[in-house]
Order: structure tokens, then sequence, then C-alpha cells
């Protein structure tokens, strides 16, 4: 781990040292060459501005105008015209200019020309049928013709543009007098681009609207430039880092006011970055040789220090397979020997505990046991005294009342829920249950008359189920009492059941006045607590006996999980539902609880 947190800080130091320095550096790249080819820019601007100048200079000279207005009348008079602005074409253009090549002033019926080649521009026969005469005839304004190649000196054809005016009247400028053409080759521009200075793996263009290059420095060792790098050059303005090709490139360009054309320096971005790249490289290789040092290092360490441990370790998993007679013999006095010594007590003192545990575990099994049979016979017995002193009374008013039939009746009743729980041994069926419920509801009924209405709703399949006797009469009773004793409206009292999940949900609902909402919480909780205060569990105990003892007999049974819960709603009811487990071994199928309730 140590390890590799030395190689993860290392190379994350390198990698982000080296993407701040190299994009540092390519931004600061594309700040100085915007400002390298924005400067290019305005220097061939003005040796294009000058080139246009120079295609209106006969506009500057009267005599040359007056003759080209004029019609000569004789061979030599045309001959002497044709002297005189040659001459001038030649002094003015080509001979200060390298860059001008051919200079023509074309008339509808007479060329004048003054060049420095052997070759004479193309459709110098038949000019007046050229797109660029009859443009230069319509308009006033100056046509530039794209770079071409064309035969200049020789077979090889030589890359040259044109700049193209046509000549009017200077009386009136509707009369076309003819067009002036001017041949020039890229030489002035080269001057000025090849004073750029280029990076290994850079280039310097100057591209038209066409993709066709006027000038061209380049410096990549691979030929990497080409028709994708020229299309994207051609749309992008300023400078920006581009993906051509899966290579990365920082274009920057610029745009010359007077043609249009683009001058662009492209950078291969990895040339750029080369020695950052190198220096990130080698920072990666320090980290994992330092790496490996560490790790080897580490490893002969650990492992002179582990050795004795985890021999300890092997001797524990004897332990632990139960295999209480292991020793280990102590060798040294530093930390691994008191762990050993330590480890040797350990086992000998479990090995003792052992035998004990077994012996406690066996006496608390039998204690536990025998106190949950007492207390369970205890809550049993709780149940009847308090269930009999409610029937025996009721039945005392009847016979007050001179109800003889109605008492015999509940005499009837009582005596089949008395016969009922008396051969019943602790557990009974939820049937058997449901009738002891409908003895009691009969008793109730008797007293209470239409006051009172009880509705049993469990299916046959459920009857079988095994519950502790007296489990839901209790429930019953209290309903009756607090549900119908102190109310003055009709009474009713349903018994239902539902299934959620593994759990079968026995509800006992009534429509008395409720328990409030403090009182509900208290009860509720003592419900839930398995080991409360004694002295409160004694208040409440006095208030609720019939459910405190349903709840500890049903969770003495089924386990503290299981139980009576209780729901209520102030002047609306109480909902009392027993929780029983549905997959339990008391009789039953399951899956016909699910379907009946």
């Amino acid at each position: 781990m140590i390890s590799l947190l030395i190689l993860f800080f290392m190379t994350l130091v390198s990698f982000i040292s080296y993407q701040r320095y190299s994009d540092y550096f390519t931004e600061s790249t594309k700040v100085q060459t915007q400002q390298t080819i924005e400067q290019i820019s305005i220097n061939v601007d003005t040796y294009l501005s000058e080139l246009l100048r120079l295609s209106l200079s006969p506009y500057y000279n009267n005599s040359i105008m007056e003759d080209l207005e004029s019609q000569p009348k004789s061979a030599v008079e045309k001959l002497e015209m044709q002297r005189k602005v040659e001459t001038f074409l030649g002094s003015v253009m080509i001979l200060p200019r390298e860059d001008i090549l051919r200079v023509y002033i074309l008339t509808g019926n007479a060329v004048y020309s003054n060049i420095k080649t052997p070759f004479d521009m193309e459709n110098y026969t038949d000019y007046t049928k050229a797109n660029w005469y009859r443009q230069a005839v319509s308009t006033q304004k100056q046509i530039f013709l794209p770079v071409r190649s064309e035969k200049v000196f020789g077979n090889v054809k030589t890359q040259i543009f044109s700049i193209v005016q046509g000549l009017r009247s200077k009386k009136d400028s509707s009369v076309v007098l003819g067009v002036i053409k001017v041949d020039a080759n890229y030489a002035g521009i080269k001057s000025i681009c090849d004073k750029v200075e280029l990076e290994p793996d850079s280039a310097l263009l100057i591209l038209d609207s066409d993709k066709n290059i006027i000038y061209k420095g380049s410096r990549f060792t691979h030929g990497e430039l080409g028709d994708a790098i020229y299309s994207k050059a051609l749309a992008v303005n300023g400078s920006s880092l581009e993906t051509i090709t899966n290579k990365q490139y920082v274009l920057n360009t610029s745009t010359l006011k007077t043609t249009g054309w683009k001058v662009v320096e492209i950078h291969s971005y990895d040339a750029l970055n080369y020695y950052f790249s190198q220096t990130r490289n080698a920072a990666f290789l320090l980290a994992m040789l330092c790496s490996f040092f560490a790790v080897l290092i580490l490893f002969l360490f650990a492992n002179s220090f582990l050795k004795p441990l985890l021999h300890v370790v092997n001797r524990m998993k004897l332990v632990e397979k139960g295999d209480l007679t292991v020793q280990i013999p102590v060798k040294t006095h530093d930390e691994i020997g008191y762990l050993t010594d330590s480890f040797n007590t350990m086992v000998s003192q479990l090995q003792t505990t052992m035998v004990k545990n077994t012996q406690l575990v066996k006496e608390v099994y039998e204690m536990n046991y025998l106190q949950k049979e007492a207390q369970y016979n205890a809550l049993c017995s709780q149940i009847k005294p308090h269930f009999l002193y409610n029937t025996l009374n009721t039945i005392s008013l009847l016979i007050k009342c001179g109800e003889n039939q109605q008492a015999v009746s509940d005499i009837e009743k009582l005596s089949y829920y008395l016969r009922g729980v008396m051969n019943t041994d602790k557990d009974i069926t939820l049937a058997a249950e449901i009738k002891i419920i409908e003895a009691y509801l009969g008793l109730q009924k008797s007293r209470y008359g239409e006051k009172l209405a009880f509705y049993i709703e469990i299916p046959e399949s459920i009857r079988d189920y095994r519950i502790p006797a007296l489990s839901l009469q209790p429930i019953v009773e209290n309903a009756i009492i607090h549900g119908c004793e102190f109310t003055k409206t009709a009474s009713s009292i349903r018994l239902g059941c539902r299934t959620e999940n593994d759990l079968l949900l026995i509800s006992i609902i009534d429509n008395g006045k409720g328990i409030d909402k403090l009182q509900l919480e208290d009860l509720n909780r003592s419900l839930k607590n398995s080991h409360p205060d004694p002295q409160h569990q004694l208040d409440i105990f006095e208030k609720s006996i019939g459910l405190l003892n349903v709840n500890s007999r049903l969770q003495l049974k089924f386990g503290a999980e299981y139980g009576v819960f209780i729901e209520s709603v102030i002047n609306e009811g109480t909902c009392v539902t027993v929780k029983l487990p549905l997959n339990s071994d008391e009789g039953g199928n399951p899956d016909a609880f699910r379907h009946d309730c």
C-alpha cells in the first residue's frame, strides 16, 4: 500500500505539472503565433494594396490617358503610341518590381505589354472572350484572379496571380478605354513570409477560398499537410486546438482584408509539448523505480517480522476449529513473545471456561424452563377469577330483575364456557376459543340487548390453529367493558383475521370511546417491554390485566416478536391485533390461511 501510494502521488504530481505547463505553453504559443501572423497579414495586405495602387498608375499620367482615348491615324502614330505606353509600363511597374512578371493594357483593338518572360499570358489572342476581361469592362472594381499555374520561363509552370482593373475615360466614366492586367508571382509575399522562423513540425500557409496555396513554408517531416488541414484552417477564425486525422494541431489564422486570403500557421501539438512529455515520462519511470525498491525493502522487513506472527495465526485457526489443547513455545521476549505467551494463557483459560459454561448452560436452561412453566401457569390462573367475577355479576343482575329464563340460558352458556376452559389443557384450537367467545358474547348480549352487536369473521380453514387458552376472550371482554359500558350509543364488536408476509393477524375491533393518546403510548410501551419496571408494571397491570396477561402468554409461547398490538382513535374505537406466526407448527394450512383471510 505504501508503494502504491508513493507511485500514485508521484504520478499524480507529474501528470498535473505536465498538464499545467503544457496548457500554459500551448496558450502562450497561440498568443505569440497569432501576433506573428497578424503582422504578416498587415505586411501582405500592404504589399497587395501597393499592387492595386500600381494598377491605377495610368490615371496619374494624363499623357497616357489622352493617348488611350485617341485613335492613331497612321502606322507611325500607332507604333509611337505603342512604344510610349509600353515604356511607361516598364518604368512604372516592371523595372522597380521583381515580383511583377507581365503587364498588359488591353483595348478593343490593341494590346500594349511589357513582360519579363518569354511566354505571354494565356488567352492572349482571344482575351476579349475571357471572363475576367468581361468583368473588368462591366465594373469599376478591381478583380483578383486566383492563384494558377502558367508557363512563364519554361515548360515548368509557375504559380502566379493577377490583378485586373478596367480603365475608363477621366472625362466620362461610362466610356471604357480598356483593361490593365498585372501578372505577378508570389516572390513579394514569399520575402515577407520567409522572415518567419518556423519550429519543427510547423507550417505557414497562405490559402485562398478554393484551398489554392499562395505560399507554403513547412517543417513537417512526414508530409502531414493535406486537404483536411486546409479545410479546417479555412473554417477557423483566430486560434484553436483542433483534432485532425487523430492528431492534434494548434491552428492560428488571420484573413487578408484586400483579397480574403487566409494566413495560417500550423503547429503539431505533440511537437510543442515534446520536452514536457519527456519530463513527464522520466517522472513516471522514477516513480516506478522508487515503488519497486520500496516494495523490495518492505517485503524483506515484513517477512522477518510476520513469520512468527503468521505461526501464531496458524495456531489460532486450530483453536477456531475447536482444538483447545494448542500451545506455542515462547522463543523471544519482544512483542511477538508477549503475544505468544498471552495466546497460551488465553487458550488454557478458554478450555477451563468451556467446561464451566457447559455446566452453567445446562443449569440455566433447566431453571428458565421451570421459571417459564411457573409463570405460564400463574398467568393462566389470573384470567379465570377475572372473567368469572364479571360473568357471575351479570347473571346475578338478571335474576334480580326477574329475567329467570334468560338467567337459565346464561347459566348454560357459562357452564359451556367453564367446561371448555376446564377441559382444555393450556393450548386449544382457534375453533374452541371462538366457541368460548360466542358463549361469552351471548352472556353479554343478554345484558346489553340491542345495544350490543357482534360479528365473528374467522374462516373455517384457520380454526384448527392452536393458541393458548383464553388468548382472545379477555380482549373481547376489554372491548365490552371499555367500548359498551361507557357509551349510550349502539356498540359493535368485530372479530376478523388477515395474513401479512409470514404473520397471522387476528383483530378485535370495537366502536367505543377509544383510548387517550398518552395512555395508548404507555400501554403499547408496556406490551413491548419484556422487562419493565416492577412498580410501573403493577400500575399498568391493574388497569389492563387482561391485555398484559394475553401478551405475556403469547410471547412465552411464540417469542418476543409476537403478541398484542393496539391502535385507537378517540371517539371512533379501538383495534387490538394479535400477531401470531403463520408458519408455526400449531396446525392449519398456511396457503389456505392466505387465501381465506
